[in-house]
């Protein structure tokens, strides 16, 4: 099962975001408590865009890494001291808890929750620092971790409301975390991925609750960049800011969004299909 850990092709914004991580992690932190509230057996049992896992299991992946990042000390999980949280370190997370009910689960995350946030509420000076407890103990810096956390904690909010039929959240602090860190991969895709010839861009015209309007551009070198608005882009995509997060974090095909698409078709259908970047 996926991590929902965001690709490391990511690049880091420009200034100290830290504390809008940690608003935007918190905030839907309590969404989903809120959330947990209004469910019934069933709803637990729904599958989500997650494989293999449903709304419950959802639930235990977030106390499982919220209560870890409680310890004092990194836990000893052997993640061959790389930087992605490998799906098997979750997954023992999730299946450790598998006899748990959903109202054990909810109280767990709740109050690694409020553990957190306390603690967060003196971040370091430096966001490059290395952070001293991470995910399967990674090697992140804090920007790193506390921006995973609010990407990864605000997608599993959208998991378990599309899963239920209670949509929400799309316009709040993790919902503009969310976007800004997936359109800062958007040259990584088109370039890396995708290698259209040189010149040719890509639009991403995300209309709705947290819009965005995104040019990359491949130049002469074969290197992807962001660039000013063009009146004429090679492709233009369309959608609205669930069908963007959606893709871009792996959740759904693209065949299964709403998606218009103006240009050079095949460009278009490529790109669409490599804009995945969660792990």
């Amino acid at each position: 099962m996926s991590s929902g850990v965001v690709a490391n092709s990511v690049r880091r914004p420009p200034v100290n975001l830290l504390d809008t991580y940690v608003r935007g992690w918190h905030e839907s932190a309590e969404s989903i408590v809120a959330l947990a509230a209004e469910l019934d057996a069933a709803d637990w049992a729904r599958q989500t865009d997650c494989t293999e896992w449903t709304v419950k299991d959802v639930l235990a992946h977030l106390a499982h890494l919220e209560s870890e990042l409680c310890r004092s000390e990194q836990s000893t999980y052997d993640s061959t001291g790389g930087s992605d949280v490998v799906s098997a370190y979750t997954a023992l997370g999730v299946e450790a808890r598998r006899d748990r009910t959903p109202a054990e689960l909810v109280e767990e995350f709740a109050a690694a929750v409020d553990l957190r946030a306390a603690r967060l509420a003196d971040l370091p000076d430096d966001p490059a620092a290395p952070a001293p407890v991470t995910p399967g103990g990674v090697a992140w810096s804090w920007d790193t971790l506390l921006r995973n956390r609010s990407v990864d904690v605000w997608v599993h909010e959208q998991d378990i409301r599309r899963a239920t039929g209670r949509p929400g959240g799309l316009d709040s602090t993790g919902a503009h975390v969310a976007v800004m860190t997936f359109s800062f991969a958007m040259p990584f895709v088109l370039g890396k991925k995708v290698r259209p010839p040189a010149t040719s861009t890509v639009r991403w015209n995300v209309t709705g609750e947290t819009p965005l309007e995104l040019v990359v551009r491949i130049g002469e070198d074969g290197r992807a960049s962001a660039i000013e608005t063009l009146d004429e882009p090679s492709a233009t995509l369309t959608m609205s800011t669930e069908t963007f997060t959606v893709l871009t974090a792996g959740r759904r095909a693209p065949d299964q969004v709403d998606v218009a698409v103006e240009g050079d078709e095949e460009l278009a259908r490529a790109t669409l299909g490599a804009m995945a970047i969660m792990s």
